[in-house]
Order: C-alpha cells, then sequence, then structure tokens
C-alpha cells in the first residue's frame, strides 16, 4: 500500500490549502477550518492565508475565505485553451462548408469575448473580432450564452419592464421582457439568429456548447453579410449544432 505522500515544502502547503477551500466552495472556511482539514497549527494557516490573498489566491469573504480572483483568472484561461484546441477542427469544418468565417465564444460578465476565429479564403472580418467585446443582449452567440441562466438571474440583469440601456432601433431585445422571451425560444430552438441588429448589413447564427454537466460555457457562431448568408442562418445553426455536440464530447473526454 503506498504511502500519502508528505507535503513538506511551501509550495504544496500552500496548494493544500487553497485545494481545502476549493473542496469547500462555496462556504467560506475560517482558519480553524482549514487547521483541522489540513492538519496544521492555526499560526501556520493564518501565515498561509495571509500570504495567498495577498497574491489574490485566495479572496476574504466575511470571517472566512474562498478561492480568489487570481486563481479562476488561471482556470479560465486553462478551460479557455481546452475549449479552443476541442473547437479548432469543428470550425475548419465548418468555414469549409459555409465559405464562411467562423467564432468561439465566451460570456465575461455582460459581454460576449472573441477567443477564436477561423476564416475561409476571402477572411471577412476575420481579425477584427478576436478579443473584442459586445453586449450580449443583442448578439445572436451573447443571447446563446445568456440563455443558460435560469429567468430569476435574467430578470436580475435587465428588469422586464425597464429598457436596455443602449439599446439599438434595429435591436428586438429592447426590454428584459423582450430578452426573456427571445431566450425562451432559443431554448427551444437551440440556436439564436440575428439579422442586421447588432451591425447593419450583418446577419449572424449561433449556437451552444456544453460542457460535461450541461452548462453552457461557450458558443459557436458564424457571421456574414446580408446579402449573401441571411437565407442559410438555419441550415447554418442546425450544422454548427451538430459540431457543438462533438465538441462536447470531445471536452467530456479529456476530464
Amino acid at each position: 500500500m503506498a504511502n500519502t505522500p508528505v507535503r513538506n515544502n511551501g509550495l504544496e502547503r500552500d496548494l493544500e490549502i487553497i485545494e481545502a477551500v476549493a473542496a469547500a466552495a462555496p462556504v467560506p472556511q475560517r482558519n480553524g477550518d482549514l487547521a483541522i482539514a489540513t492538519n496544521r497549527e492555526k499560526s501556520q494557516i493564518s501565515r498561509a492565508i495571509s500570504r495567498l490573498l495577498d497574491n489574490g489566491l485566495l479572496l476574504r469573504q466575511g470571517p472566512g475565505v474562498v478561492v480568489g480572483p487570481r486563481l479562476y483568472a488561471i482556470a479560465r484561461f486553462t478551460f479557455e485553451a481546452q475549449l479552443v484546441s476541442a473547437s479548432r477542427g469543428e470550425m475548419h469544418g465548418l468555414v469549409h462548408k459555409f465559405g464562411e468565417t467562423v467564432h468561439l465564444t465566451v460570456l465575461q460578465g455582460l459581454e460576449i469575448i472573441t477567443i477564436q476565429s477561423e476564416s475561409p479564403v476571402h477572411g471577412f472580418r476575420a481579425l477584427s473580432w478576436m478579443g473584442v467585446a459586445a453586449p450580449s443582449y443583442m448578439t445572436s452567440s451573447g443571447r446563446v450564452l445568456l440563455s443558460g441562466l435560469t429567468d430569476e438571474q435574467i430578470e436580475k440583469l435587465y428588469p422586464l419592464n425597464k429598457k436596455i440601456a443602449g439599446a439599438p432601433t434595429n435591436c428586438l431585445t429592447k426590454t428584459g421582457a423582450e430578452l426573456l422571451t427571445t431566450l425562451n425560444k432559443i431554448r427551444k430552438d437551440g440556436y439564436a439568429t440575428v439579422v442586421e441588429e447588432y451591425e447593419p448589413g450583418l446577419v449572424g447564427a449561433s449556437v451552444p456548447i456544453r460542457d460535461f454537466s450541461g452548462s453552457i460555457v461557450a458558443a459557436l457562431n458564424v457571421a456574414a453579410p446580408k446579402a449573401r448568408f441571411e437565407q442559410h442562418l438555419i441550415p447554418a445553426a442546425l450544422e454548427m449544432m451538430k459540431a457543438s455536440e462533438r465538441i462536447t464530447k470531445s471536452l467530456i473526454a479529456t476530464n
């Protein structure tokens, strides 16, 4: 029977604390809780926690600590790299079928960020979208990502009886109620389309990508000029749904 490794160096002992905090999430952990979990003195835990707080790896919450923003950032970058790796081949295939640029987007706050784009030879707007933030409520990929939230969460972000600040004239979701109606349709259909809501002359279609738990973690999107692609939006969405399912299976297989 193998012996349990003893964590003697500082890094390993700090990781032990972080693991204990993460395992107890979302309940904040006090020094005494962590002393018991790690079999260490409270004075040792106190010094280690101070160091981890200073580095953003833990965050003070009431009388205890939770996982910090720096650790979440590391985890996000790691997951996004995995997501891009799992999606790139499928995106290449979609570009070949559509002849249009395909994007991979994630939700950050109330905005969407494009983390990967694959383009055909003519390269329609490929470079301009990478890393660019766009409002989630008025884009097809943003709405797909918002559809993964509960109605209660949507109502808190976008009150039903209030106009959404900055919503342009062509936007079909100018209030929280209109947005929620649209999200319910997306949940039923499994995809979203927009026609000139975000930008004149531009149309788009998006589908969700889910993780092992069924949660929506990203969106596949195709965007193209209206004159060239409007009639192909729904067939493109249905094709992307198949690709999304394969990406999800790939993510599950690597976790």
